[in-house]
């Protein structure tokens, strides 16, 4: 056999080893979860699902919520007293002792690396006066953020009469916990040591190492939680980002939720690509107004103008900016006042409104009075004068 008969067995042999390999990333993978997403981060763009709206126990995927409520509070830097009962939790733990005094920060960091459920219950004491009253608050901040089949008995995850989520809303909540830059910084910690002084004003020093095996199995991996009851099974919320994007995998009831996670993650990124064109409340441009108090109002970005699509489709993406030249006023605050349009292929597929930033009022001769006299009071006020 000759040589180049040979070079050309040798590609022939190589094309069907590597046909199948990328044909197999195209297909969603088939996973072992009872209940799986992957969205978007984003967007919110679903890229796979199963079972995604099915109620189901979350374990300590629960803790999420508990953290961005912490979070959010504004308290991080409050020096917290733990509690008979907090330190008497069950479960998973960061070893509080009664009477320790810990700075809420620390907590929050215990709460997601070792995922203690001591550090939860400490947490909701100190920030609404009881677990009760903390869950109380969970449950009104799930349905803000659009969690709607969730309701949340306690503040850690363990099995309770009445706490359950799903992938979907889980998926949710940590899209919203993700744009929180001190959240997302903590769930891709590795591993870190925390302060605290004990009941005699003693200063110890722990180790916290995250419970999160895979911010060590894919390079890409930029957290979450992980959560594990008898009811619930092993449970798992990752996010990871490859250039621009970030997906959110969520994997309930999975004794491979290591691998099935992994599957995931590198599906949506072998399969799609995010498009983005502009960010909620970007100013796209100022437009005259007519007959308007003010000659000019900003053209705002009212959502996320992004788009998530197959790979194949990325470069067949056009986007049109529908805006008129002018308003005639009056114009409100929030008022729709054009449109962004996303086309694939030369066919529409997402719309984003752009709104006005502001209330202009129309300009008659009362209003103009009025807006005078306004003017001129404001100005006496700020040189004494009234």
């Amino acid at each position: 056999m000759s040589l180049s008969v040979k070079l050309k067995s040798l590609f022939i042999l190589c094309l069907l080893l590597w046909l199948p390999t990328q044909i197999a990333t195209s297909a969603p993978p088939k996973i072992s979860a009872e209940s799986a997403i992957l969205i978007d981060a984003k967007t919110g763009t679903i890229l796979y699902e199963k079972n995604s709206r099915t109620r189901r126990a979350p374990a300590s995927t629960t803790k999420v919520l508990t953290a961005i409520i912490a979070i959010e509070s504004g308290h991080l830097d409050d020096e917290v007293t733990v509690s008979l009962r907090a330190a008497g939790t069950a479960g998973s733990s960061m070893h509080l002792n009664p009477g320790q005094r810990i700075l809420l920060r620390e907590l929050v960091t215990g709460l997601l690396l070792r995922s203690g459920n001591d550090a939860a219950v400490a947490i909701a004491e100190h920030l609404a006066g009881s677990v009760e009253n903390f869950v109380s608050i969970m449950n009104h901040k799930a349905a803000l953020l659009g969690a709607l089949e969730s309701h949340f008995a306690n503040p850690h995850g363990l099995t309770a009469p009445l706490h359950y989520s799903t992938a979907f809303d889980l998926a949710w909540i940590t899209k919203y916990a993700l744009t929180s830059p001190i959240f997302a910084t903590i769930v891709n910690t590795r591993e870190t040591n925390i302060d605290w002084l004990d009941r005699r004003g003693k200063e110890h020093d722990q180790n916290l190492r995250n419970t999160n095996k895979l911010l060590w199995l894919l390079e890409e991996v930029d957290g979450v939680k992980t959560g594990t009851t008898n009811q619930a099974g092993p449970c798992l919320i990752s996010s990871a980002t490859r250039g621009n994007q970030q997906l959110i995998s969520v994997v309930l009831h999975d004794h491979s939720r290591w691998n099935d996670s992994m599957q995931l993650l590198n599906f949506g990124f072998a399969t799609y690509e995010l498009y983005e064109y502009a960010n909620k409340d970007d100013i796209i441009c100022a437009i005259p107004i007519e007959k308007g108090l003010s000659s000019m109002v900003d053209a705002v970005v009212d959502s996320q103008a992004s788009l998530v699509v197959k790979a194949d489709d990325y470069q067949y993406i056009t986007v049109a900016v529908d805006l008129p030249e002018k308003i005639k006023a009056p114009v409100y605050q929030g008022q729709k006042i054009g449109e962004i349009v996303f086309f694939v292929r030369e066919l529409p597929v997402k719309t984003v409104n752009i709104n006005a930033s502001q209330t202009i009022d129309e300009h008659t001769n009362t209003r103009t009075f009025l807006h005078y006299l306004l003017r001129t009071f404001h100005r006496l006020a700020n040189w004494g004068v009234l």
